[in-house]
């Protein structure tokens, strides 16, 4: 349920996304709610007197690196790679990070290939990548730089659930979770440093605000928390997978509120991706 959850939550989050980087810098927005989201973060953490791990070597190098891939790299290559290439292509390329994820935990023999986990990744990644209209995906000179952006950042972010597992298995989550939002603030700011006066010009409307709040609080502060409790728990392959059902949560969304037509080819989509994420799962 946590799983659900956390792609639920991204999932809003697109739509509230849309309206914030129609008028900030997106750049500038995950480094402003990175920084916001520490600090409530924080405020929380020494509100429920949470014991702080030890400051050494042994914790601050591996939650700076995390912070690095899953935060910092991950969002800022993926937001410069969208001025460079399509949405098509974006939107296929980021679904490689449950793909990489099952190969860099394999190849570091922190799971098996079960022959239900190949099926059902499989099946999954068919299922989104169908979802899109694959003919306009094309790589070529003129989107080959925005491509390559776009990949690492899955590719970093695939790296953050392998190698999170164990640090996150080690030390206490909302502790960890506080240094990696500030790690990854400060990290993006060295970019932004030019670009803080563009706060003053932002108009902060009801939406807006309203937007923002949810964008913090709710797809920030609270996915990145249960995400990294999740890999406490479960292998990281699964945790992978479930960012497949993005695209079903999106569907809903788009037909409640915006009122979009969903097309019997998005049903057959978002069944294959249910059954694939159920054949991962399963243990035999």
């Amino acid at each position: 349920m946590v799983l659900i959850l956390i792609q639920v939550l991204f999932g809003v989050n697109f739509p509230a996304s849309k309206v914030i980087v129609g008028k900030m810098d997106p750049i500038l927005w995950s480094n402003l709610r990175f920084f916001i989201a520490g600090l409530a973060m924080l405020f929380f953490t020494i509100l429920m007197r949470r014991p702080h791990p030890r400051v050494d070597k042994n914790f601050l190098f591996p939650v700076a690196i995390l912070s690095i891939l899953g935060m910092a790299l991950g969002q800022g290559l993926f937001l410069i790679g969208l001025r460079f290439t399509t949405a098509i292509n974006s939107a296929i390329l980021i679904t490689c990070i449950p793909v990489l994820t099952l190969v860099i935990v394999v190849l570091r023999r922190q799971e098996d290939l079960s022959f239900n986990k190949l099926i059902g990744f499989t099946m999954s990644f068919l299922g989104v990548v169908l979802m899109r209209d694959v003919s306009s995906f094309k790589i070529g000179n003129a989107t080959l730089w925005g491509d390559l952006l776009v990949f690492s950042a899955a590719t970093c972010f695939a790296m953050y659930l392998s190698f999170g597992k164990k640090f996150f298995m080690k030390y206490d989550n909302m502790w960890s979770t506080t240094w990696m939002f500030f790690i990854s603030a400060l990290a993006m700011s060295i970019f932004n440093v030019n670009k803080f006066g563009q706060l003053s010009d932002v108009v902060y409307g009801p939406v807006f605000l309203y937007c923002a709040s949810f964008s913090i609080f709710g797809a920030t502060l609270l996915t990145y928390f249960l995400n990294n409790w999740a890999l406490k728990r479960a292998p990281s392959g699964n945790v992978a997978i479930f960012i497949y059902l993005q695209p079903v949560v999106a569907g809903i969304i788009g037909y409640v509120f915006l009122k979009e037509v969903i097309t019997m080819r998005v049903i057959i989509c978002s069944l294959l991706i249910l059954t694939g994420l159920l054949f991962s799962i399963s243990k035999k």
